[in-house]
């Protein structure tokens, strides 16, 4: 018993003494070397409201239609413009990143940029907000309110403009693609029928998501469903020029020049969409006729219009176009001639060698006629002038064609080759994005000594526009 409590008395003793050690050479060690104290964040060396305006003007540009590597150049140029080498961004369809590098560390920010493709008139102000950043470097506080005024703007068409542009488009194009006297009325119809779909969207969110093919579920069977009446015994001729806003042309070139340029992401995301979009279209397509039952062969009718179709479809195109999407006061002339030089050009590559090379025309040429009237009394800014060119090429379009036969066939019992549609549906999407790359590398590259003979034949304002603000302004110097 004496020798377990000297145990016990031994064994309390050790610990105490070992207890006493340990906190002794803690005190030690925290004299010695001092726990250094944590550091506050420090911001970073730009200006929080710098980095917001170039964050939001990146997003703009997102919804402008530019591509990502365009976009990421602009924001660079506008970041050294404010005295700023230290930014570097990162583009992709639905965010903008920005990292900002101090002398220790980095500091990494994003933006959303779901916002949608942008009217013509704020795509107008915004490329004038950007030319007045690289020239005058206002402060970026004054710069976001006017930025916040062109994005928050009221669009310039009111609603029943807007519809009527849609119903003129549709028309426009389908004189192009298919100038029957007997689908006139079909496309005023479908024209109608989809543009009021679309102004229910912006309402409904439930119909925005399921639009793609509630659309074309619609065309389809007003198409199908009436053929002689609304297509002269071809109703499958209806369905490009109806849909031809909801096709995804736009994501799809700008999907394969950013894959083309080494901008994998963006490009991969915006193809995989663009294909994803057209087959939604498809499915339309398919449920519409499905509900139809089986369809009957209606008599044909081979009444067309005249040579000069085309061209007036051009025209209906422009004025469409420039009505439904806001185009700016004052441009829809110079749009025009851009719309007619395309059109020219696609014309001249079609006949050459085939439709292909009418598409990769069509889109070289669009872009150096949007960069040559640059500088013009009223002429808009070069996505302006270029966007409504870049749709009358429907780049989609063929793709849809394709898929539309495959619908039609597979519900006739006919066999058709799968693979020779994606193969179309890729080269005719390649052959624009191809077009719009050398357009704007010859653009880019030979810009003053093009524009110097642009001078001597285009003039630098056009008959049609009328000059109240320089008769005002000759008043107010007289």
């Amino acid at each position: 018993m004496a020798s377990e409590q000297y145990a016990s008395k031994t064994w309390k003793a050790a610990r105490t003494r070992v207890t006493q050690a340990i906190a002794e050479i803690r005190e030690q060690y925290a004299k010695a070397a001092p726990r250094p104290t944590e550091h506050e964040p420090v911001d970073p060396p730009v200006p929080a409201d710098l980095l917001n305006l170039l964050c939001r003007i990146g997003v703009a540009l997102v919804g402008a239609g530019e591509t990502s590597a365009r976009v990421q150049v602009i924001l660079d140029k506008l970041s050294r413009r404010y005295g700023t080498a230290n930014i570097h961004f990162m583009v992709l369809p639905t965010a903008v990143f920005v990292r900002v590098r101090t002398d220790n560390s980095s500091a990494i920010d994003m933006l959303d940029a779901r916002v949608g493709t942008l009217p013509l008139d704020q795509i107008d102000g915004l490329y004038r907000l950007i030319d007045q950043i690289e020239q005058d470097a206002p402060p970026p506080s004054r710069a976001s309110r006017d930025l916040d005024k062109i994005l928050t703007q009221k669009p310039g068409s009111p609603p029943w403009l807007i519809l009527l542009g849609q119903v003129v488009l549709t028309v426009g194009i389908g004189m192009m693609l298919n100038p029957g006297a007997r689908a006139l009325v079909g496309y005023v119809v479908l024209g109608l029928v989809v543009g009021v779909l679309t102004q229910l969207a912006d309402k409904v969110r439930l119909l925005s998501m399921a639009l793609p093919v509630v659309a074309s579920a619609v065309v389809a069977v007003l198409a199908y469903g009436f053929p002689g009446a609304l297509a002269g015994g071809q109703p499958q001729q209806l369905l490009i020029p109806a849909v031809a806003t909801l096709l995804p042309g736009a994501m799809l070139t700008n999907g394969t020049i950013e894959l083309a340029t080494g901008s994998m992401v963006a490009g991969a995301s915006r193809v995989v969409y663009g294909i994803n979009m057209l087959f939604l279209l498809a499915l339309g397509s398919y449920v519409g006729i499905s509900v139809l039952g089986p369809l009957s062969d209606p008599p044909v009718s081979s009444a067309q219009l005249g040579w000069w179709a085309p061209i007036l479809g051009v025209l209906l195109i422009g004025y469409g176009h420039s009505w439904r999407s806001s185009a700016p006061q004052n441009t829809v002339g110079w749009l025009l001639l851009v719309l007619y030089i395309t059109y020219a050009a696609q014309v001249l590559g079609k006949h050459v060698s085939g439709p292909l090379t009418g598409t990769f025309l069509g889109g070289l040429v669009a872009v150096n006629a949007a960069y040559l009237i640059q500088g013009r009394k009223h002429a808009p800014p070069t996505q302006v002038a270029f966007l409504p060119a870049f749709w009358m090429l429907v780049p989609g379009g063929i793709s849809l064609t394709g898929i539309s036969d495959l619908v039609t066939h597979s519900l006739s019992g006919v066999s058709t080759g799968g693979l020779e549609v994606l193969v179309s549906a890729l080269l005719s999407v390649m052959s624009i994005a191809l077009g719009v790359m050398v357009g704007s590398g010859l653009a880019t590259a030979h810009a003053p000594r093009v524009s110097t003979i642009i001078d001597t034949v285009v003039p630098h304002h056009l008959p049609w526009v009328h000059t109240a603000q320089t008769t005002k302004k000759s008043d107010s110097d007289s």
